[in-house]
């Protein structure tokens, strides 16, 4: 890694958190070792909130404040966010949490300058209350072990950094999809790219989970969930049928946990989209699969080799921390 500092972009979405969000901009500012900038996103918080985090602001350095009029979504939010920045690598934090350490930023270079063919990491996240591992967080398949590096297919948005480059051939992340599951629709489209993603233990960052733990699925993060999950599949070559029967499972899961309604317009509005999707005139290169990288998916994802009634079977458990 060359002498002089490298320029990295840290992304912050806000809306409304405004302590939390102040916390995790001090938090980024504090990091050493990396020239930065701190890119801000309020995604059109109440003006309380948005009068204290201006005053905030008014005596950082470094940092840049973008005011949208309303929230556009995760998936929307972090494009404008990136975009407003110029540096080969790019740093998302939660506006929930903040990093473990003042060197995670000097790491997540060193890792990208020893590896040109790594797309993007994942980071370790930490309860910011307890300092164990977050597992509320952990959407990694198998049974990878937090404290270990790992190849991956995915990152969870609370804490990761993407090469650039990479971002932007790919077209960054698919706006459509507003909220949950952006970052698996992105990530296999750069892994089609030729690179591959790394979770990388020793860049932590302790994110503010609540006290109970408690998940809200029935205020549509359920919905979102099942639409994005069947929509992103059909663009990545799932057949017809075989959507059809994943809509199924997802409606024992809506079933079993007292969300079949949710289930049911869940997939109304994929079948929308995909037919949508199909027939615009967006360039379909980034999701017609490679051999090696759907190779590189199947070692990472073990559960996909599964049949059909085992998929299934899976889905008659419950929601976890359903609030």
């Amino acid at each position: 890694m060359s002498s002089n500092p490298v320029r990295i972009d840290v992304i912050i979405l806000s809306w409304n958190r405004v302590d939390d969000t102040i916390a995790a901009i001090r938090s980024a500012a504090g990091q050493t070792g990396v020239t930065k900038r701190i890119l801000i996103v309020d995604q059109g918080s109440d003006r309380e909130n948005l009068q204290k985090l201006e005053n905030f602001l008014r005596d950082q350095t470094g940092v840049e404040l973008r005011k949208l009029e309303q929230n556009v979504g995760v998936a929307a939010g972090r494009n404008i966010a990136t975009a407003m920045g110029e540096a080969p690598y790019v740093v998302a934090l939660d506006s929930d949490a903040e990093f473990a350490d003042e060197d995670a930023l000097r790491r997540v270079v060193g890792h990208f300058e020893s590896d040109p063919h790594m797309c993007a990491m994942g980071f370790r996240i930490l309860n910011f209350f307890t300092g164990k591992n977050d597992h509320t967080s952990w959407d990694y398949p198998g049974s990878d072990d937090p404290r270990q590096r790992f190849s991956t297919t995915r990152f969870i948005g609370a804490g990761h950094a993407i090469r650039r480059s990479v971002f932007e051939s790919v077209g960054g992340y698919d706006e459509r999809l507003f909220f949950c599951g952006e970052e698996i629709d992105l990530c296999y489209r750069m892994l089609n790219a030729g690179y591959h993603i790394t979770y990388m233990p020793d860049v932590a960052i302790r994110h503010k989970v609540s006290p109970e733990h408690r998940v809200f699925w029935n205020r549509g993060r359920f919905y979102y969930t099942v639409r994005n999950n069947l929509y992103t599949s059909y663009k990545f070559g799932m057949s017809f049928p075989r959507l059809v029967v994943a809509a199924g499972a997802f409606a024992v899961k809506g079933f079993h946990n007292g969300m079949a309604g949710e289930s049911f317009r869940a997939f109304r509005d994929a079948m929308r989209m995909c037919r949508e999707f199909r027939a615009s005139p967006e360039d379909k290169q980034f999701y017609r699969m490679s051999r090696s990288a759907w190779n590189y998916v199947l070692r990472c994802e073990p559960t996909r080799r599964e049949n059909v009634l085992r998929k299934i079977c899976r889905q008659f458990v419950s929601l976890p921390h359903q609030g």
